[in-house]
């Protein structure tokens, strides 16, 4: 009676037939996005808890006959309670986990060249949903309102401010006024909690819905059985729903193991915020810009009439809008994406592609040296040196993974003619196994 109350009024199982039978390919690496998938939901329920205890104020108080600012006393609060702080450790990996995940999984569709076509647009919006990602976990810096807080939201201040010509409004904007005052905490919260949340998952909902739309990317070995028409896997009901359960709870048993062994910085390490300016690094997926800031000699700059530039515009927003704005057009400066090849369903071995990883490892290359950078003092060195070593050692890394993939084409190639030759004076069954391998 009740199922039959259901069915008249969502059509359950209409919906089965039309979606529920969808396939979806097993490989380890698919998993990347239903971890990134996954980290979200935790994200969103430890945040609606810790929205319940929060107050996004920097109005002083009276605590303890210590004048504190209300959303400091708030997260000291948070600290007291056991299970409060659990969760805000928990709500904090789980962002750091998102973002490997995204990061992560971008790589894998970048060097397998499944961002081609029909998926340049699948692309795009993973692209703007790691952007997106790294706003929110920004933002949420300066939550705590501790003065670790306000010195690292107060250099993302600056780092608008440098825009030319809009960058005081733009500053304005994001940062509810001139930082700090006021209107700062309530317009980070804002942002923090609805405005980029909400922008996330309708960016999700649209690369969940692309995917769905275009079929599935699949493995190399599915290409024998599923041919151009179909994808081998499993249906999206109930298997594919049952792994993603069983991943979302191993996830979140991972990070309640996280959050109870590697708690977050407590306030007491940095204490409310004061006049004078602590020492502080971002965390890791935003540390590589802190190594471009320190790379960039104060005073570099120079002006284009009533364009001011700096060399916070040049380190913090120019040198990364680059990156990432280059990210974003990957499958438009693809050359095998052009022209009447058809569609890309299948991962390609990253081997048979050398340009392509032989410059993605030579830009992650320079991202780890940028990591080294923020990281380690290099002062010892002038800033010609330091420069000639960042860009230099990626450089020789990129010629070395495309001469060495030349080199084993070549030895390849030269294993193939000599097949070849082996088949044309008649070994029939050799030639079966020439034409399986070609096949892989």
């Amino acid at each position: 009676m009740i199922s039959r109350w259901f069915e008249e009024r969502l059509r359950l199982r209409a919906l089965q037939r039309q979606y529920g039978r969808k396939a979806f390919p097993v490989h380890s690496t698919f998993f990347l996005g239903e971890i990134a998938l996954s980290s979200f939901l935790i994200l969103i329920l430890t945040g609606v808890y810790l929205g319940l205890i929060y107050t996004p104020s920097n109005v002083e108080i009276s605590l303890a006959g210590q004048q504190l600012p209300e959303a400091f006393a708030s997260v000291r609060l948070i600290e007291s309670i056991p299970v409060a702080n659990l969760i805000r450790n928990v709500h904090h990996w789980a962002a750091h986990v998102m973002i490997a995940s995204i990061v992560l999984h971008s790589l894998r569709v970048f060097f397998t060249g499944t961002y081609r076509r029909p998926r340049e647009l699948t692309w795009l919006l993973g692209v703007v949903l790691l952007v997106l990602t790294l706003a929110a976990g920004f933002v949420g810096y300066g939550l705590p309102w501790d003065a670790f807080a306000v010195t690292a939201t107060g250099i993302g201040y600056g780092l608008a401010r440098s825009v030319p010509l809009v960058g005081q409004l733009l500053a304005e904007l994001v940062f509810g006024g001139t930082f700090p005052s006021l209107g700062s905490l309530p317009r980070l919260y804002t942002l923090h909690v609805v405005v980029l949340p909400a922008t996330i998952a309708a960016v999700l909902a649209g690369h969940l819905l692309l995917v769905m739309q275009l079929k599935h990317s699949q493995p190399g070995y599915a290409r024998r059985v599923a041919g151009s028409a179909r994808v081998l896997g499993i249906s999206l009901w109930p298997s594919h729903a049952v792994l993603a359960g069983v991943l979302l709870f191993l996830l979140l048993g991972g990070l309640s193991l996280l959050g109870g062994f590697v708690p977050v910085h407590p306030l007491v390490a940095y204490g409310p915020p004061t006049p004078a300016t602590p020492a502080v690094k971002p965390d890791w997926y935003l540390l590589w810009i802190f190594g471009v800031l320190k790379l960039i000699p104060a005073r570099v700059g120079f002006s284009l009439g009533p364009l001011v530039i700096g060399p916070e515009f040049l380190g913090g927003v120019l040198v990364p809008g680059v990156v990432l704005g280059t990210l974003a057009l990957v499958p438009w400066l693809d050359r095998s994406n052009r022209g009447g090849l058809g569609r890309f369903e299948y991962l390609e071995p990253p081997q048979r592609a050398p340009w392509r990883l032989a410059l993605g490892s030579g830009v992650l290359g320079w991202l780890g040296l940028l990591l080294v950078a923020a990281e380690v003092d290099l002062s010892g060195l002038s800033a010609a040196q330091q420069w000639l070593l960042v860009l230099g050692l990626p450089a020789v890394v990129t010629g070395a993974v495309y001469g060495w993939l030349r080199r084993r084409v070549a030895v390849r190639g030269g294993a193939v003619l000599a097949s070849d030759s082996a088949v044309s004076e008649g070994d029939v069954g050799d030639a079966g196994q020439v034409d399986a391998v070609g096949a892989d």
